[in-house]
C-alpha cells in the first residue's frame, strides 16, 4: 500500500481502537493506539521511492533479527578491533 487512503481492513486488522494522523513539523506521522490484546504492531514506512521503501524494509528487518538474536541468546561478541585492542595493550 502505498497511500494511506488505500489501506483496507484486511492490510491492517481490526484491533486498533484509534488510527490517527498527525503533523509534527513539517512531517505527516500515522499513529494506532488503544489497540485490543497487543501481540505485535504494523509498521507504516514512507519513502521518496520504491528503492527508499525496500532499503528502509531491509533496514528494519535486519534490526529485528538483531533484537531477537539478543533476546534468545544474550551474547556479545566484541568487534571493529577489539581483539587487536585488547592485544596491544598485553
Amino acid at each position: 500500500v502505498s497511500r494511506a487512503d488505500e489501506i483496507q481492513e484486511s492490510d491492517i486488522g481490526l484491533g486498533c481502537g484509534l488510527f490517527e494522523v498527525r503533523k509534527i513539523g513539517d512531517e505527516y506521522f500515522c499513529f494506532l493506539e488503544k489497540c485490543k490484546n497487543p501481540k505485535a504492531c504494523t509498521i507504516l514506512l514512507r519513502g521518496g521511492s520504491k528503492d527508499v521503501l525496500n532499503e528502509i524494509e531491509r533496514n528494519i528487518q535486519d534490526a529485528m533479527q538483531v533484537a531477537k538474536n539478543i533476546i534468545l541468546e544474550p551474547k556479545l561478541l566484541p568487534g571493529g578491533g577489539a581483539t587487536e585492542m585488547h592485544i596491544s595493550q598485553a
